[in-house]
């Protein structure tokens, strides 16, 4: 073998390796910046859909908190030398020491994760877990006021639960099963409202919320087609679906901001 060659080949790994690094690295950003995007998703919410013992300006402050760590480490299009090592918020505190393999921070100096695209721990900017093994799954979630979202996230067939308690829907991931609204049935009966009974299915129908012009609530019968309409794997993205209907109703959400414009706000990032 000649030298020649010999150098060659030496070069072409090299060359590999650190295309193959580059991309892990990029995978590790985007990654965390899909959690993020999720965690958006949970936060919306929870403001849209508090507890009563829920503070809405802790809400608000997070959802600023959420949207600057996504501005700096999560808009660029190119994670420059400085971007990576150097970003840092109006407050002078560092988003990362590296944004490819270091601890993310909020912007009040609360841990988002300790390393991007790991299996590691998440946190809200109010110090609540959100997962504590993020990329294991099959575990419990939990929404920014602490209560437990699911007791199993990233697995069909599982029952996920708003953020005061009550049931969104016992079979997660699945089509044609029932979805509930988070307040009682308004024809006295036991029971939830029930958003749809075969929800997600083209043609079936959907019990949509209505107003009368003096205030009073009532339940009126749609179908459910076009945007309605989720694969198994939309249905999985249980936040994702709550702030379509959020949207349905013309209430405002933050999670928007997250993610390109022409994004469906169904499918989760895993």
């Amino acid at each position: 073998m000649t030298h020649k060659h010999l150098f060659n080949i030496v070069l072409a790994t090299i060359l590999a390796t650190a295309s193959s690094m580059a991309a892990a690295d990029n995978d590790a950003v985007s990654s965390s910046c899909a959690t993020l995007e999720f965690m958006a998703k949970m936060l919306a919410v929870n403001a849209t859909l508090p507890a009563n013992y829920d503070n809405p300006h802790q809400m608000a402050d997070m959802q600023v908190s959420l949207q600057e760590l996504n501005r700096l480490a999560c808009q660029p299009v190119l994670l420059t030398e400085n971007t990576r090592f150097s970003s840092r918020y109006g407050n002078g505190r560092a988003v990362s020491t590296d944004l490819y393999d270091n601890a993310w921070y909020f912007p009040n100096g609360q841990l988002f994760v300790a390393r991007p695209g790991r299996d590691t721990t998440v946190y809200y900017p109010n110090g609540q877990v959100m997962a504590f093994r993020w990329a294991l799954g099959g575990q419990t979630l939990y929404w920014p006021n602490g209560n437990p979202a699911t007791f199993s996230f990233r697995t069909i067939n599982e029952a996920w639960y708003y953020p005061d308690g009550h049931i969104i829907t016992y079979l997660a991931g699945a089509r044609d099963e029932r979805w509930f609204y988070p307040f009682a049935r308004l024809d006295g009966q036991v029971g939830q409202e029930m958003i749809s009974s075969h929800w997600g299915v083209d043609g079936e129908s959907f019990q949509a919320i209505v107003y009368t012009q003096d205030g009073r609530m009532f339940m009126q019968r749609e179908r459910i087609r076009g945007k309605l309409v989720l694969s198994e794997n939309e249905l999985l993205d249980v936040p994702g679906v709550l702030l379509m209907l959020t949207r349905f109703y013309q209430v405002p959400d933050s999670a928007k901001q997250f993610m390109p414009g022409d994004s469906s706000i169904t499918g989760a990032p895993w």
